[in-house]
């Protein structure tokens, strides 16, 4: 697999652990979006699992070449189960049939592993009637196996499971170090993917793929509505929210993000912070107008408002309507500064 920046010291003392038989059967993957926690979940398995030889002394990595490693990049360990999002459902969920189909699987011995491993990635897609299907699986699996849940937060997860589960936190990678990294893969403008990705190198490898692009864009749309009339805000946020739920959802969230980290913006300059770590560095006579404007206070109050829309976002409510209404507030926090 790929090279893993970041988290290496939390890497190895997970394997540690494996060859001191102090691996915690249900361990809690968290971290933000892209921070490289899937990754480290497949990675540790094949590390646990691997039949290559080491070079030096215990295993730290895996070889990436014995039959093993290929079989579970591949997806075709029979050992390695990783469960997702439901795809018969429309709901991005991890649905009951699915965590029937692990006690199932956990009915059998593993095939040849050393520990098998359950991936449940998201885990925080769990409903309550899939999470509580697997509780007593979860405190109690068969012996050498073991369940890896990735979700960005605990919180995301019942109080049951998380009680059930080892914290594993994954840490955003130095920006610096990230930046160094992208340079080496000459991808332009690494400073800023760098900052833009939040220290996360899966988040920055698909900006540098398109994704930062698409989001400057995103921005520069939506800072254009808020300059202009109401009607223009009401037409953007009919156009925004058009088609099927599950399609425009991605763009309302990137609007958000934009949105969010103008306001991010304007609240470090508010307190007297630097330019240098500026989202919108290409826009900062316009971020010291949305500061001015909204001062520490309003931009609290506007960075609320945003929370208070992913949250109703996340809850099915009217999308039009939601987005009316976080426009309309920013808009009147904003005043004369919306058109800087």
């Amino acid at each position: 697999m790929g090279e893993l920046l970041g988290n290496e010291a939390l890497r190895s003392k997970l394997v540690g652990m494996s060859d001191a038989g102090r691996l915690h059967h249900c361990l809690l993957f968290e971290g933000p979006n892209g921070v490289g926690k899937s990754a480290s979940a497949i990675w540790l398995a094949q590390t646990v699992n691997c039949t290559g030889p080491a070079m030096f002394g215990p295993r730290t990595e895996p070889c990436g070449a014995c039959w093993s490693c290929k079989a579970i990049t591949d997806g075709q360990h029979p050992d390695i189960i990783v469960v997702g999002l439901d795809p018969d459902r429309t709901a991005p969920i991890i649905s009951v049939r699915q965590a029937r189909a692990v006690i199932s699987k956990m009915a059998l011995r593993p095939y040849n592993a050393k520990r098998r491993f359950v991936i449940i990635d998201p885990a925080d897609a769990m409903g309550t009637q899939s999470a509580n299907a697997l509780l007593k699986t979860f405190e109690e699996p068969p012996r050498d196996t073991g369940f890896i849940l990735v979700c960005p937060s605990a919180r995301r997860l019942l109080p049951t499971v998380r009680s059930r589960s080892q914290r594993i936190r994954f840490r955003p990678v130095q920006r610096d170090r990230l930046a160094e990294w992208l340079a080496k893969q000459e991808i332009e403008q690494p400073d800023w993917i760098a900052n833009l990705s939040d220290g996360c190198p899966g988040r920055a490898l698909a900006l540098a793929g398109g994704e930062a692009e698409e989001w400057r864009e995103s921005r520069d749309a939506l800072l254009d509505v808020l300059a202009g009339s109401m009607q223009g805000v009401f037409s953007y946020t009919d156009k925004l929210t058009r088609g099927d739920r599950a399609t425009w959802t991605a763009r309302a969230e990137q609007m958000l993000d934009a949105l969010a980290r103008m306001v991010r913006d304007a609240l470090i300059l508010a307190g007297g912070g630097s330019e240098a770590r500026l989202y919108n560095a290409d826009l900062t006579e316009k971020v010291y107008a949305w500061s001015a404007a909204l001062g520490v206070a309003g931009s609290q109050r506007v960075g609320q408002a945003i929370d208070k829309a992913r949250q109703e976002l996340a809850a099915y409510v009217n999308g039009r309507l939601l987005f009316d209404a976080l426009l309309s507030a920013v808009i009147a926090e904003l005043g004369a500064a919306r058109q800087a």
